[in-house]
């Protein structure tokens, strides 16, 4: 969606308070929480830069709230002595190109790879950190979208930050502009990479992750791209076992458009993983809040992807892009099950007789693949085609 007009400029000592405050609070829940060096992404950080970001202060994170938003991610990346990526600079500025009229700003730091063979080899672990900003004096706050997928990033950049032993190969922390805007910030990055793309071993990127899809998918989030790298799925599954939390692997091709970060990565084939918990009733609304959000949720998938971020950091091999999709039967078991669920809070989610009709149908064709243990590929077609009919028109 187009970025949000901007608003005059705050003083110079309301982006100093900020920043200050941001600095001191984050410090002072690591000593009292008694955070061990690095340990998992923990709730009470991650809470706080949701807040922090989906304040009124930083405006929605469009226009003036969107410089002051990538200035204290750069202030954090400072703070925890991470490496500017942008030949010296944390930001690497987006000019702008029609349609998009106002120039905007990714913010970018790396860890430096510890092992000589493999520092040139690159793992991102990136989230967008623009929203809709403060249209006709409204704001949204976007605390789901995507305050979210920032904090995890800043608290897994914490959690490598402090380990004793750096990874073995580079990471790079990286928080886009302008994905409201058609993607324009990574589309630009891909574009201009401080880095060739080849040297990408893994993308990942998060945009969404403190809800649930539809408001009623308590426990399930999502994960695409293993259609690409298969073998990444093993890690996936070691890295949520044990957890309240319920993972679903899911093609990219289900969303028909690329809908994030992912996509100017995807398009370049380079392997990537994109995590969500899908669209939900106040998405794309002011109502979308920081004190609406799952925070124990937010936390058990921010520890998920981090420990996959960081296993891909210290691996001496990474699985390279293939072109033909592996679509598992995992994938329609997930599908089974979410169809389940929006067809159980039907009611609920005020689903009419040609939604239920499709679901029904769906669920048929989906209790015969599971009962064989095999789905063709017109059967996946016909099911994906289904889901998206859903997903597109219930929410």
């Amino acid at each position: 969606m187009p970025p949000a007009k901007s608003r005059p400029h705050a003083t110079a000592t309301t982006v100093v308070s900020i920043r200050r405050f941001v600095a001191v609070a984050t410090a002072a829940s690591l000593l009292g929480a008694g955070v061990a060096a690095g340990d998992e992404p923990e709730r009470p950080n991650l809470e706080r830069w949701v807040r922090t970001l989906a304040s009124p202060e930083l405006e929605g994170r469009g226009g003036e709230g969107g410089r002051k938003a990538a200035g204290l991610i750069a202030d954090e990346f400072r703070r925890l002595g991470l490496e500017p990526l942008f030949a010296g600079r944390y930001v690497q500025e987006i000019p702008p190109a029609p349609p998009v009229e106002t120039t905007g700003r990714n913010v970018g730091a790396v860890i430096r790879g510890s092992d000589p063979d493999l520092a040139g080899r690159y793992v991102i672990l990136s989230a967008h950190y623009d929203h809709l900003g403060v249209r006709r004096g409204v704001l949204y706050p976007g605390a789901d979208d995507n305050a979210s997928g920032v904090a995890m990033m800043l608290e897994s950049a914490r959690c490598l930050a402090a380990r004793a032993e750096k990874p073995r190969r580079s990471v790079v922390f990286l928080a886009f502009d302008q994905e409201e805007a058609g993607l324009y910030g990574s589309r630009y990055f891909a574009a201009h990479p401080p880095f060739a793309l080849e040297s990408i071993d893994l993308f990942i990127t998060a945009d969404m992750i403190g809800r649930s899809l539809g408001g009623v998918c308590d426990d399930f989030f999502f994960v695409m791209g293993t259609e690409h790298v298969p073998a990444l799925r093993p890690w996936l599954h070691e890295a949520v076992a044990g957890r309240p939390v319920r993972m679903g692997v899911l093609g990219a091709d289900l969303l028909v458009l690329n809908r994030s970060d992912y996509g100017p990565f995807r398009t370049r084939k380079v392997p990537f993983l994109f995590f969500s918990t899908g669209e939900n009733p106040r998405y794309h609304s002011p109502a979308d809040t920081p004190d609406t959000l799952d925070y124990p949720k937010l936390t058990e998938i921010s520890r998920v992807i981090h420990r996959v971020a960081a296993r891909a950091a210290d691996a001496g091999m990474l699985p390279t892009w293939s072109d033909q999709p592996d679509n598992p039967l995992e994938e329609a078991l997930t599908i089974r099950d979410v169809l389940r669920t929006l067809q159980s809070h039907g009611e609920a989610l005020k689903l009419n007789a040609m939604q239920g009709f499709v679901i029904s149908n769906a669920l048929k064709t989906l209790d015969g693949v599971a009962a064989r243990g095999a789905i063709t590929p017109a059967e996946r077609a016909s099911l994906i085609r289904a889901a998206q009919l859903v997903l597109m028109t219930a929410f």
